[in-house]
């Protein structure tokens, strides 16, 4: 079917339309534009007044915009939650079967993780598994009444199409075009991942992923934290205060949980011999700051871990950090994907559907179990002897 075709259908036509419009408004006041404006335009909001806050400008995230996507969103709306933890809005997920596994982002997730269902009701959350390169988390509730996902690849979805993402509302949290299709991105390529703030604990290395598993210090900077614990390059560091590191990406993503003056213990390995070491993490150096992800901040919140994805699906959507970890439609209403990040001003990143299936029974199974779980099976066993 081409192009033109598909777009035939009535609710293509009226959507490409308003769509068109708006994205050429777009041009003219981007993003971070709209969200400065705002408390700026007309006030009031009475009968017959503009959209306060943005000069009666129509943005693709404003209500009216996203309105117009309720019929798009509205076969994948049943399958979304809303995942908490400590009791805040952490990320979306997306139930993968009928009696309560939830796929959602995992960087994002902390201790006493709870799901809010489409009914209302509130369930107690377990981890069961996780994927750290395309930070993938599975979640288990106890339900057994849940609308599953049904997924489509990605591929039928090329640059230039628009996409939607439900949310926990009849209409969807963002909408946005496809910027470049599904692919590979090749490893060590690309930016490294990156803190989303001078406020993380700051170690001061630089990384490579390490062979198998665990973090490779290629670099260690002058009177940080790592020099005064004793790092030193080749290093690898296999562990970060009982949990096990998998990847470059994934101890960067640890790190981003403490502040500076926190102490982390650390599993190394230097040559044939295995170390624990102790860091007093710094504060990140203020000239150090990426002026990239300062630039991308002006826009909106930026995920905490948005790079380092072996696969992904780019597009421009202005989604929220927090609705992260849910499903990502095409205008039929397809689920091509999960959200995965917000990574820059106009840039966000999902996990294609096609990488998502085969791995859905392994993180269920336990197969791709969390890290730690397998010392805390131990300490069952010893506990119990």
């Amino acid at each position: 079917m081409t192009f033109s075709q598909t777009m035939l259908k009535p609710h293509r036509v009226l959507v490409a339309l308003v769509a068109a419009t708006a994205f050429c408004v777009s041009l003219l006041f981007p993003a971070d534009a709209a969200f400065a404006q705002k408390g700026q335009g007309k006030k009031g909001g009475g009968k017959g007044e503009k959209d306060p806050g943005t000069n009666g400008v129509v943005i693709k995230s404003s209500p009216q915009f996203l309105s117009v996507f309720k019929d798009v969103v509205a076969s994948a709306n049943p399958s979304v939650v809303r995942v908490q933890c400590d009791g805040k809005d952490a990320a979306l997920g997306v139930a993968v079967t009928a009696d309560g596994y939830i796929l959602t982002k995992f960087s994002e997730l902390t201790d006493k993780i709870t799901v809010r269902t489409r009914d209302g009701k509130e369930h107690e959350a377990k981890l069961v598994g996780v994927q750290q390169q395309h930070d993938l988390a599975m979640l288990k509730i106890e339900a057994a009444d849940l609308t599953p996902v049904s997924w489509k690849d990605s591929k039928a979805t090329p640059a230039g199409h628009l996409i939607a993402s439900p949310g926990m509302g009849e209409t969807p949290v963002a909408v946005g075009v496809v910027s470049v299709a599904t692919r590979t991105v090749p490893v060590g390529k690309g930016p490294p991942p990156t803190a989303p703030n001078p406020n993380s604990g700051f170690l001061g290395i630089s990384l490579e992923d390490g062979s198998p598993k665990g973090a490779l210090i290629t670099e260690v900077q002058a009177k940080s934290a790592a020099e005064k614990a004793g790092l030193k390059v080749k290093d690898v560091i296999l562990g970060v205060s009982g949990k096990e590191v998998e990847d470059a990406s994934n101890l960067i993503q640890m790190l981003q949980r403490y502040s500076a003056n926190d102490t982390v213990e650390l599993k190394v390995k230097r040559g044939d011999e295995e170390l624990a070491l102790k860091a007093t993490l710094g504060k990140r150096p203020a000239a150090q700051v990426n002026r990239g992800d300062f630039q991308n901040n002006l826009g909106s919140e930026l995920s905490k871990r948005r790079t380092g994805f072996p696969t992904i699906l780019q597009n421009d959507q202005v989604i929220k950090p927090s609705d992260c970890g849910g499903p990502l439609v095409d205008l039929d209403g397809n689920v091509i994907g999960l959200n995965i990040a917000r990574a820059g001003r106009v840039e966000s990143y999902a996990v294609p559907s096609e990488v998502i299936q085969p791995i859905l029974r392994d993180l269920m199974s336990g197969k791709l179990a969390p890290p730690g779980a397998k010392k805390e099976k131990e300490k069952e066993k010893e506990s119990k002897k």
